[in-house]
């Protein structure tokens, strides 16, 4: 293609971005960026179209659990859940949320995530099987986060 052709399509390329609202020129912020700036309401990313959409939260949910020798529950992705809301801990940014499942909030779990270290901890708490309360902290928690976890 000649550069005679090619300057016209140019010029109105750029005359039909510069129409553009600036709102759509902007790029989308994703969800933890929308959610690190959260003051946790309804209009806050939720755990589960965090999970679903986003690769390292999820990547970092699942490996804690494994590492702490739990299986994510199959709710997990459309549990009842908690806005993510930005709080500082330890003098770090973390995302705090929690996850129950439908129809049964005895078995939930409390997260915080890093998004800086794409880690996360938390706590499950469930049944034990014998009519008791099992609580597991994953992802090694300190004691102002495993503080906060149980009583998210």
């Amino acid at each position: 293609m000649s550069l005679r052709l090619l300057l016209p399509l140019l010029m109105s390329a750029a005359v039909a971005l510069a129409a553009l609202p600036a709102q759509a020129r902007t790029p989308r912020l994703s969800l933890i960026e929308q959610a690190q700036s959260c003051d946790g309401s309804a209009a806050c990313p939720y755990f589960p179209e965090v999970y679903r959409a986003d690769y390292a939260f999820r990547s970092a949910f699942n490996i804690a659990l494994k590492r702490a020798g739990l299986k994510r529950q199959r709710w997990v992705p459309n549990g009842v859940t908690t806005p993510l809301k930005p709080v500082e801990i330890d003098g770090k940014a973390r995302l705090l949320s929690s996850v129950c499942e439908p129809h049964n909030c005895g078995h939930r779990y409390s997260i915080l995530y890093d998004p800086a270290a794409r880690s996360m901890t938390g706590v499950y708490v469930g049944s034990d099987g014998k009519g008791g309360v099992r609580t597991v902290y994953f992802g090694d928690p300190s004691i102002a986060e495993a503080d906060l976890l149980i009583k998210n």
